[in-house]
C-alpha cells in the first residue's frame, strides 16, 4: 500500500524533538524504515524561526528529492514579509509549491481573513490547500469567513475532538483532518462510516510523533481497502492534482 505524508519535518531548531531528522537524507531513511513513499514537507524552522529565508532553505534542499515535496509557510502580507500575492503565487509556481502552512500560534497573527482575506480569496481561486496548526476554534472562525477554502486541520489530538469537529465537519465540506493524532481506538472506522473516507489525509506528525504508530493506525484500520488506500495517499494525490497553479 502506498503511503503519502501530508505532515513532517526535517531540520534542527532551538529545541528539537527527542528523536529528529537533521536533513532531508535523514528524513528519508526514517520514511523508508517505516515505509513511507513520499511526502509533503516542511523545514522546522519554517515554525519556528522566520519563515521566508526558510521557504527557499527547503524548496532547495529538496528540488532533487522527488519524494519529497516542498510546503511554504505564511506570514501576514500587511507586515511586508510576505511577497505581494501575485507576485508570491508566481514564486510558489516556479518552486512547485503546492500547499501551504500556517502557524499562527508560533509566528504570533490571526488566521482569519482581517489578515489573510486577499491571499485566501486567491488560493480559494486556485485551490491551494492551507494546511493550519491552530485551535480548532480558531479554524472554525476561518471556515465560517472563508467558505470553500481547502483547510486541512493539523494535530488534533491526542485526545478525541469529535464533540467540537463533528458540527464543524457537518457544516464546511472543505475541512480535511491529517491522521497524525487520531489515535484513539474506532475514530478512523467511525469517521469513516460517518463521512466517509475523503476527508482524511495521512499524516505521521514527525517528528514531534513516531511515523510508525500513525502508519500502523491507518494500515490496520478496520475499513475496506479502497478507503485505507484513499486515506494513505490518493486523497492527498487528488487535492494535489487539483491546485491550479
Amino acid at each position: 500500500m502506498k503511503f503519502l505524508d501530508c505532515n513532517c519535518s526535517y531540520g534542527r531548531h532551538a529545541r528539537p524533538s527527542f528523536r529528529y531528522a537533521a536533513t532531508a537524507q535523514e528524513l528519508l531513511d526514517e520514511m523508508d524504515f517505516c515505509g513511507i513513499d513520499g511526502a509533503l514537507v516542511h523545514h522546522a524552522n519554517m515554525r519556528f524561526a522566520w519563515p521566508m529565508s526558510w521557504n527557499q532553505v527547503l524548496s532547495e534542499e529538496v528540488k532533487n528529492q522527488s519524494r519529497l515535496q516542498a510546503t511554504w509557510a505564511i506570514l501576514p502580507p500587511q507586515t511586508g514579509e510576505l511577497p505581494a500575492i501575485e507576485e508570491f503565487l508566481r514564486a510558489m509556481n516556479a518552486c512547485h509549491i503546492r500547499a501551504l502552512w500556517a502557524f499562527p500560534q508560533e509566528h504570533h497573527y490571526c488566521l482569519d481573513s482581517l489578515t489573510f482575506g486577499p491571499l485566501f480569496e486567491a488560493m480559494k481561486r486556485l485551490r491551494i490547500p492551507l494546511l493550519a496548526k491552530d485551535n480548532l476554534l480558531s479554524i472554525k472562525t476561518l471556515l465560517k469567513e472563508q467558505p470553500g477554502l481547502i483547510v486541512v486541520a493539523m494535530n488534533q489530538g491526542p485526545h478525541s475532538q469529535e464533540r467540537c469537529l463533528r458540527p464543524m465537519i457537518d457544516a464546511y465540506p472543505d475541512l480535511y483532518l491529517d491522521t497524525s493524532c487520531l489515535i484513539v481506538d474506532g475514530l478512523i472506522e467511525e469517521f469513516c462510516r460517518r463521512y466517509g473516507p475523503d476527508r482524511l489525509l495521512f499524516g505521521s506528525g514527525f517528528p514531534n510523533n513516531c511515523s510508525g504508530a500513525a502508519l500502523l493506525r491507518v494500515a490496520q484500520a478496520d475499513v475496506d481497502s479502497q478507503a485505507r488506500q484513499a486515506i494513505a495517499a490518493g486523497n492527498l494525490e487528488r487535492l494535489l492534482r487539483e491546485v491550479r497553479l
